[in-house]
């Protein structure tokens, strides 16, 4: 986008409920969007339907199209398309990531368990022996490549506990609820902060959606 472009740091929240088909095409439930401007009041603006995709079962990506000119606090949009972009997460995906993280922690739950007991016995206090009159260690030294093999197993488990830690969202990062979603056998929840983009120009801001349903709109605790 231009450097000039919504230069006076104000926000544009705007907010509509949209219906995703299983024929590939998302469109504003009521054909359009409401925003408010000062001493306007509600402005009414139309919302052209466009069509949606899911890659790789998670990438999901919509288009919808503003025909008119917005204007809210010194910021313009539109006429345009405009491309909104997040990651779709069903109940199962989220189960079979959990699963993964807690395999792969046990291992290293496990090696962190055998370099305890090489240290604990490295350090255990000494035994005397009666025969030879003299304070002699309780256990053998460990031997150098059995001691440094214990700690590469033990790096190695770090890092991919760690990648599988990172694969998972957190729960703050998600839709507070899940939701139906056309073409998924079970309800899917959708990562907040989004990118939202100008088609062909660049990101403008972020996005998030929540499952329409019958709760207050105050619990959604929407971030503007």
């Amino acid at each position: 986008m231009p450097q000039s472009w919504a230069s006076t740091g104000a926000r544009f929240p705007l907010v509509m409920k949209c219906n995703f088909t299983d024929d590939g095409n998302v469109a504003s439930i009521s054909g359009d969007v409401r925003y408010t401007v000062a001493l306007e009041g509600e402005v009414i603006k139309p919302v052209q339907a466009g069509s949606w995709s899911l890659t790789k079962n998670r990438d999901l990506s919509f288009s919808l199209m503003f025909p008119e000119q917005m204007v809210r606090n010194g910021v313009e949009l539109g006429p345009c398309e405009i491309v909104c972009e997040s990651l779709l997460y069903t109940k199962k995906d989220l189960d079979s990531l959990d699963q993964d993280f807690y395999k792969s922690r046990s291992v290293t739950d496990e090696i962190n368990a055998d370099v305890k007991e090489v240290t604990r016995r490295r350090e255990a206090p000494k035994k005397w022996n009666f025969e030879t009159n003299k304070w002699e260690k309780r256990y053998r030294d460990e031997s150098m490549v059995s001691s440094v093999g214990k700690r590469w197993k033990q790096f190695t488990a770090g890092i991919s506990e760690e990648k599988q830690s990172k694969k998972r969202p957190k729960p703050l990062e998600l839709s507070l609820e899940a939701g139906q979603f056309p073409g998924i056998d079970c309800n899917a929840y959708i990562q907040k902060g989004g990118l939202i983009k100008i088609k062909g120009r660049g990101i403008i801001g972020t996005w998030r959606a929540e499952p329409i349903n019958d709760n207050p709109a105050s619990y959604y605790r929407p971030s503007y």
